[in-house]
């Protein structure tokens, strides 16, 4: 099974090894020894060191395009399943509408698998400015407010550009920021804590942070990227194995023929 994992960014190819083991650890002992991860950087889209542009709408639907389309050169190069690593789930329902293979989000996928583990849950965000409303619109999107705690979406202790460096050097740093607001979380009522960042959780899983104990229960540390990678080998693990339709084709989430692609995609300039 080859798996690909599409990078929300422009991936230089000097920092391509670097992310790739930052992020390799989230789902290593998760996936089978057969399957392969490939990380695939964009070809046109946002820089990474310039977080404000992605909280622009605009910047970050002309970004959307860059994803949709390193999903269907994913496709053409045989891939069996996608996914966007990015905890905002960019491009991901576009472009489940131009290619035939699964693709995923980790939010999506770790709040699905958060409401599998316990009744409420909580996801503590990269701490950066518009970091909270964005993240409880996704909450709102899948209509899972019923499943969130009061003030749910809540903030990493420390600001995101100046402390990720520090994470990355020492793993352990991230682990500790992020227990501090997971046990305010618990006291507030979660059974299951969401990591909500493909920065952060990789470097908590590096450092082997994935459960806290309270009063000697043991909480679950989701983060999104060992979810979203074990998701999407599952699902071509069904599809493969009896058929499934994954996904769903009827109604609204039929794909183009080739031809009314074609058409529409030279409208825009884009290769047929």
């Amino acid at each position: 099974m080859k798996l690909c994992m599409i990078q929300a960014s422009q991936l230089p190819e000097e920092f391509r090894d670097m992310a790739f083991g930052i992020l390799k650890p989230s789902f290593e002992k998760v996936l089978r020894p057969d399957t392969k991860v490939i990380l695939k950087g964009l070809k046109s889209g946002l820089m990474g060191d310039n977080y404000l542009d992605f909280d622009n709408p605009y910047f970050s639907l002309l970004n959307k395009r860059g994803i949709v389309e390193a999903v269907i050169e994913a496709e053409k190069e045989g891939f069996d399943a996608a996914w966007v690593n990015c905890f905002g789930d960019p491009g991901v329902a576009e472009a489940r509408h131009a290619v035939n293979m699964p693709v995923f989000g980790p939010a999506e996928s770790s709040m699905l698998f958060a409401c599998q583990l316990g009744r409420k849950f909580a996801i503590i965000t990269a701490n950066m400015p518009n970091q909270v409303p964005q993240v409880e619109e996704q909450v709102r999107l899948h209509r899972l407010e019923g499943r969130l705690i009061p003030n749910g979406v809540r903030l990493d202790k420390d600001p995101f550009p100046e402390a990720f460096p520090r994470y990355i050097q020492d793993p352990k740093v991230a682990a500790e920021s992020t227990e501090a607001v997971a046990r305010e979380c618990v006291a507030d009522g979660a059974d299951v804590i969401i990591i909500g960042c493909c920065g952060t959780g990789p470097l908590c899983s590096m450092a082997g942070f994935n459960k806290i104990t309270v009063r000697g229960q043991d909480v679950p540390i989701l983060d999104p990227v060992m979810v979203v990678a074990k998701t999407a080998e599952m699902a071509v693990d069904i599809r493969k194995g009896v058929g499934l339709p994954i996904p769903s084709r009827v109604g609204g989430r039929a794909i183009p023929s080739k031809e009314d692609m074609a058409r529409v995609r030279s409208a825009f300039g884009l290769p047929a």
